[in-house]
């Protein structure tokens, strides 16, 4: 018989719109094992672009904080903020990178902003299928599992938006998930959507062990912050990460000689 078999399109479509072969589609390989994927080179992306700089050791400081709390921390954390452009997927994704810096640890990155999905805007090639198909039965997780070139983080991507996010992220199917992740990973992240607006991260929030609230500095308003505080319920927050802050310029100036220094010497100990 001559052609694609149309039911093996109909359960991989992220194969049959890259390319894949017949053969390959119906082997049952992963398609993620088939597309390597790569984070982009961002600036945002620190612990990548810049992983020797300050503010990839604010992210290790936040990691070490995290994994020293009692029985080696939480082990599914869930990350959202106040309102939208806070920076809540730019430090989802540092902080699950620092954690994927011990090649000890299996770390998982899950967007599960499916309102409006962030992390696959890092990924390249961008992915076609996630949480979304997964939660809906429509694939199986090891074809939207992403592993990446670059790092030893997996991702699972958000996926097409759902008509209800909510739904999804409450029900049987996510908390049947979750409980299967944690048997797979030592650590996962979970970027959801801001709080005051949505719902989304006190709903998948119950399946976790705690949740961290991104502020931005000049932007977090203080009574949205305290409503959003209050309105969470489903689970502990874990703590606050103050996003975006500036020092005076005295500040700024003692800490420029000290990274300057501080980092001269490490990479200097590191060419002997």
């Amino acid at each position: 018989m001559t052609g694609t078999d149309p039911i093996s399109r109909a359960r991989f479509p992220e194969a049959a719109a890259e390319g894949e072969s017949a053969e390959q589609i119906t082997a049952g390989v992963p398609l993620t094992k088939l597309i390597k994927r790569e984070l982009t080179d961002d600036p945002e992306i620190v612990m990548l672009s810049r992983s020797r700089s300050l503010a990839a050791e604010k992210f290790r400081r936040l990691k070490t904080t995290l994994a020293n709390e009692e029985d080696g921390g939480p082990q599914v954390i869930v990350v959202t903020s106040t309102a939208p452009s806070e920076g809540k997927s730019l430090v989802s994704m540092n902080l699950a990178l620092a954690f994927a810096a011990d090649s000890s640890d299996e770390v998982l990155l899950v967007d599960a902003d499916l309102r409006r999905p962030s992390i696959e805007n890092w990924v390249s090639p961008p992915p076609k299928l996630g949480l979304a198909e997964v939660l809906e039965g429509r694939t199986e997780l090891e074809h939207a599992l992403l592993e990446l070139k670059n790092s030893s983080l997996k991702i699972l991507p958000a996926g097409t938006p759902p008509r209800d996010p909510v739904v999804l992220l409450s029900s049987a199917t996510a908390k049947d998930l979750v409980s299967s992740l944690r048997k797979s990973f030592k650590r996962i992240i979970i970027d959801t959507p801001p709080v005051v607006p949505f719902t989304d991260a006190d709903a998948i929030g119950v399946h976790s062990d705690g949740l961290i609230m991104i502020a931005r500095a000049r932007k977090t308003k203080s009574g949205l912050f305290q409503q959003a505080i209050q309105s969470l319920t489903s689970t502990r927050v874990l703590g606050v990460v103050l996003n975006d802050a500036t020092f005076n310029l005295a500040d700024r100036e003692n800490y420029s000689a000290y990274d300057k220094s501080y980092f001269d010497y490490y990479n200097k100990g590191r060419r002997k």
